[in-house]
């Protein structure tokens, strides 16, 4: 009975990978056959080999053609040729495999690879066959190794011509997951958050011995959980700590903590070139004292101009003349998108607060004087007259300023608009047991006579446009505004802790809105702050350090100026100055 052909494999390719693959399938399909034919016998029916001379052997290959088992035996006397230089050792390649069960014919299948010392096996069986004999002794093949860690176990399933799946290593049982979570901290900002944790199943977990670093400036408190104290280095910070679901199995976990960093630090504070010609230093401030009240006043430069290295845009004028015990307190904001408008404040403060100061010292002084002296019989005619006059001094005022700032711009040949500046002023003077203050506002900023406390009054309306930091700037067409007359403000108050002056610097992180700005509790709270500042040895300079207090979102130039009658009822009058202004 002719052979019945088992399997068959053409054009292998020698690597052990893949022969190792190739072997176990041989194997499979071996005993699938084997089982479904109790009894019978497999053996090699035919090979066709091709000797492949190694790598050194450039240009070498060698194909002997498909033969019988009666034949197989002439291949000992087979040769090659070595037709480059190098090494003549070769390497054996199986291109066809028959294995057959005896009397059937082979059928080709899929390549098979064997390795070389399995050829050679083969061609010495081949070799002692007699040469008529049609096949070569069967051979059993041997039994199955145990499965390779890591390989698929025997499938007497599998059909022919499916490849057994490589197995997988039994998985180790997974271990009980945990998540920590702790608000974030700040640096510098006394912190108390707490360490919490919870499992896969969204169940609270027990925490302990949480790993926390001494440099960090924080401890953690096991009472409570929670970690406590004043951060002192920012960045991301993991936390090593225990965590249990019952309190006697433990577990190690991780928690991340983000620390902040104090947004002061990231301010860079850069000189302006000190070449410049409108060159102005970062820092003014001064005091002046009289018999009625003391006046302190203090200018810095903003974080925003500190980090991009330009000017302090403010300016401010103060003055007190103790003959004609008239004083005058002036503000300035340059635009910030003015390239010179540091400039425009300064020429416009000391252009106007020089006029005024003028007059006040004249014969228009002693009649606003006179007229002050009957606000008590009639306050109504009182502050009409003393109205109509102020009106004109301060237009008058406003008009010299501007034609300071216009003849600067002529001179460098550039652009009036490049100094435009705001400009808020106040004219005081004692008179007996109260203060009169008349006042002009152009612009942003604010002019509020305080106290006593819990009461403001506004001198005026801050200048506004239809987005944030827009304003009006002092110039001619705001000096021909037929509504001039409502930028001038006048008053006598009997009952006041202090008139401040601020720019938009100071008024805006402290106020915020219009609204706020007639906000009580705000000035109250002002106030507050203000006050130890005044009484302090060096109150000017105390307020150039306050005028650097951190808003986000707000770094412009600060300028504030105080007149506070307080500070003498507390301390009794100091000796007077004469003739100090600023």
């Amino acid at each position: 009975m002719g052979g019945m052909a088992v399997g068959r494999v053409d054009e292998f390719v020698s690597s052990k990978e893949t022969f190792d693959a190739t072997l176990t399938y041989i194997k499979a399909l071996q005993r699938i056959y084997l089982q479904k034919n109790p009894g019978h016998q497999l053996h090699f029916a035919g090979i066709t080999r091709k000797v492949v001379f190694d790598e050194l052997s450039s240009n070498t290959v060698r194909n002997t053609p498909m033969k019988s088992a009666s034949s197989a035996h002439d291949d000992k006397n087979a040769t090659t040729t070595d037709t480059g230089a190098g090494s003549s050792a070769s390497q054996v390649q199986i291109e066809q495999i028959s294995i057959v069960d005896s009397g059937q014919r082979p059928v080709a299948q899929p390549s098979v690879p064997i390795s070389p010392q399995a050829i050679e096996a083969e061609q010495t069986q081949a070799s002692l066959a007699p040469p008529s004999t049609a096949t070569v002794t069967p051979r059993v093949l041997p039994a199955e190794p145990a499965t390779p860690l890591g390989s698929a176990p025997f499938n007497s399933t599998l059909e022919p011509g499916q490849i057994p799946q490589t197995g997988s290593v039994p998985k180790k049982p997974l271990l009980p997951k945990a998540t920590f979570r702790i608000p974030n901290a700040k640096v510098g900002v006394p912190y108390s958050g707490k360490l919490e944790g919870k499992d896969q199943s969204g169940c609270t977990v027990q925490v302990r011995n949480p790993l926390i670093r001494t440099s960090l400036g924080l401890s953690y408190d096991e009472a409570s959980g929670e970690l406590r104290g004043v951060p002192l280095t920012d960045g991301e910070q993991r936390i090593s700590l225990q965590w249990s679901t019952d309190g006697v199995g433990w577990f190690t976990g991780e928690c991340l903590f983000f620390i902040n960093p104090d947004p002061r630090s990231l301010w860079k504070n850069i000189e302006p070139p000190a070449d410049d010609p409108y060159y102005k230093p970062n820092f003014d401030s001064t005091t002046i004292k009289s018999p009625s009240y003391s006046i302190i006043a203090a200018s810095r430069r903003g974080r925003s101009h500190e980090h991009s290295g330009t000017f302090r845009d403010d300016d401010f004028f103060v003055m007190h003349d103790p003959v004609a015990n008239w004083s005058i307190v002036v503000v300035a904001d340059g635009a910030g998108s003015a390239k010179s408008s540091r400039r425009g404040s300064k020429l416009a403060v000391d252009a106007f607060g020089e006029h005024v100061k003028a007059q006040l010292s004249g014969d228009q002084g002693r009649k606003l004087a006179g007229d002050l002296a009957g606000w008590a019989a009639d306050p109504e005619a009182a502050s009409k007259a003393m109205g109509t006059d102020f009106h004109y001094l301060f237009h008058k005022a406003g008009t010299i300023a501007v034609q300071a700032i216009e003849s600067e711009a002529q001179s460098k040949n550039a652009p009036i608009k490049e100094y435009s500046t705001t400009l808020l002023a106040a004219a005081v003077r004692p008179d007996g047991d109260g203060i009169f203050l008349s006042t002009f506002w152009m612009g942003d900023g604010a002019i509020a006579v305080y106290g006593p406390r819990g009461k403001v009054r506004l001198m005026g309306t801050p200048d506004g446009g239809e987005f944030a930091g827009q304003t009006r700037f002092l110039d001619r067409a705001a000096l021909s505004d037929p509504s001039f007359a409502k930028r001038i403000g006048i008053g006598r108050y009997s009952e006041l802790n202090a008139i401040m002056l601020m720019t938009d610097g100071v008024s805006d992180p402290r106020f915020e809105t219009d609204a706020g700005l007639v906000n009580s509790n705000l000035w109250d709270q002002l106030w507050d702050e203000l006050l130890p500042l005044m009484k302090s040895e060096n109150p000017d300079k105390a307020l150039v350090e306050w005028l650097h207090f951190f808003t986000p979102g707000h770094h412009d130039d600060r300028t504030i100026a105080i007149l506070a009658p307080t500070l003498m009822s507390e301390s009794g009058p100091p000796p007077q100055v004469v003739g100090e202004y600023r």
